[in-house]
């Protein structure tokens, strides 16, 4: 028992250096995507450890995860695909209102989805945990995210240092 905590606290070091390394360097969409794939890792094993999941638990869980974070990081892109053609349609100097409505009502729906995959998820981790499970679920998932902004901010900040360094 003791070894496979060892071996998932040095797995989730390992992956979450990799996370903050990927952050550091440029941030290619390569980059992104793997360290959005690490993230997901991480999340998995951390959540998997902190709420004592059993194997059956857990081949439950992961794919079901890892098909709504896929969904999830393409209604992102869609998203950042809009937004895009919004700034374009902002710059403009008239620029038509019928066509900023339908940009921001695309925006609102795509936002809606990833707020029912979210749902979705919380749902089937409903169906496959216990009440204590999901009662510490709650509690990983604050946490997990508190720590991993907080980590990125550092990393931003490193970067920013670096940058600050090189111009010197």
């Amino acid at each position: 028992m003791k070894t496979r905590y060892i071996f998932t606290t040095l797995l989730c070091l390992l992956l979450l250096s990799s996370i903050l390394s990927s952050a550091v360097q440029d941030e290619q969409p390569q980059n992104r995507r793997r360290a959005r794939e690490n993230m997901r890792t991480l999340w998995l094993l951390r959540m998997t450890r902190v709420l004592e999941l059993t194997e059956e638990q857990t081949a439950k869980i992961f794919p079901i995860v890892s098909r709504i974070e896929k969904e999830k990081v393409e209604l992102y892109q869609q998203i950042e695909k809009q937004i895009r053609e919004l700034r374009l349609t902002l710059g403009k100097e008239e620029p038509d209102q019928k066509e900023l409505k339908n940009k921001i009502d695309k925006i609102k729906e795509l936002r809606n989805l990833i707020k029912e995959k979210d749902e979705e998820l919380e749902d089937r981790l409903e169906e496959n945990m216990t009440l204590v499970q999901r009662a510490k679920y709650l509690m990983f998932a604050a946490r997990f995210y508190r720590e991993l902004r907080e980590n990125l901010e550092r990393a931003r900040i490193q970067r920013e240092r670096q940058r600050q360094k090189i111009k010197k």
